[in-house]
């Protein structure tokens, strides 16, 4: 794969010039961003359909669709990663070249976020390119700063986001919450309550972690519980977040990670391993009764068999 391609190059400033229309905060920004990702998602689509020996040309003045590349690419055992979300982008630009209107920001942050995963795996895979180093020739410097402060890796990060909810406000929320939960998963791994159906912060929301030993204070558990309120109502589209949302999500999470921290995480792994051994044992129990009653009915059936034919 050459990415030195006039197609290649096209798709990558699309979406180097999508970062600055993400950031804005214009109606159209929104607009353009749709449009400029999933044009380059189909130049890169027709740039992988010409690397695989194929003509991205159906006549002397007309390229195939995206639908074209899909299929050539399918022919050719091209793999593709979150298609079936790629193609939710490609519907969405369809509707909105014929009406009028632009997508909300969930919308926009959605489609953001599938067409980031998209490009790096694509780049990885097919181009043995790495993402950030690529994105960093198309995209202007300062709107990629401003970008990535919505992806905190670490505590620091986290605090810049506060910087992000002076133009972005929901999308500095929701990587809050992001962090939030991924924090909270590796805590869950890490004491071995991972094996539990549900996330870390849904139990911590109906109390089934204290018997292990996780007694969160009340005050922090009314914070955390408000947070979650406003992030829930945030992505359903029911309440635009302010910057003071963001400020007490921020304030809460940094709270509640120094609260994990000062565990003895000992007992918790402890108690984690006694309930899946519970749970283990439980669930060979039902799995043997099930094998027991099926033997029965079939037991039945065999002797009604065997009296009928008699």
């Amino acid at each position: 794969m050459a990415i030195e391609s006039p197609l290649f190059q096209s798709a990558m400033e699309l979406l180097g010039h999508s970062i600055s229309h993400y950031n804005g905060k214009k109606e159209l920004d929104r607009k353009l961003l749709i449009l400029h990702l999933a044009n380059a998602v189909e130049l890169i689509l027709k740039d992988l359909v010409l690397d695989s020996g194929e003509s991205i040309y159906k006549n002397a003045k007309e390229t195939i669709t995206i639908r074209g590349c899909l299929s050539a690419l399918k022919e050719k055992n091209v793999s593709l990663p979150y298609l079936n979300k790629i193609e939710l982008l490609i519907d969405e630009r369809n509707a909105l070249q014929h009406r009028f209107g632009s997508p909300n920001e969930l919308t926009s942050i959605f489609y953001m976020n599938i067409s980031q995963k998209f490009f790096k795996s694509v780049l990885k895979q097919h181009y043995g390119q790495d993402y950030d180093e690529i994105i960093s020739q198309f995209a202007d410097e300062i709107d990629l700063v401003t970008f990535k402060l919505g992806a905190p890796e670490n505590d620091q990060e986290l605090e810049k986001l506060q910087e992000l909810a002076k133009i972005h406000p929901l999308g500095a929320l929701l990587s809050a919450w992001s962090y939030f939960e991924k924090n909270t998963e590796e805590f869950a791994q890490e004491v071995g309550l991972d094996f539990r159906r549900r996330p870390f912060v849904v139990e911590l929301h109906s109390g089934r972690l204290e018997r292990f030993g996780i007694d969160v204070p009340d005050k922090l558990r009314m914070k955390v519980d408000q947070i979650r309120k406003i992030r829930n109502m945030a992505a359903h589209g029911r309440a635009d977040p302010t910057k003071a949302d963001v400020k007490a999500t921020i304030k809460t999470i940094e709270e509640f990670e120094k609260y994990l921290e000062a565990l003895d995480k000992d007992p918790i792994k402890e108690c984690a391993k006694i309930e899946m051994e519970r749970e283990e044992a439980f669930r060979r129990e039902r799995i043997k009764a099930r094998q027991e009653d099926e033997e029965t009915v079939r037991n039945t059936l065999g002797d009604r068999t065997t009296q009928d034919e008699g």
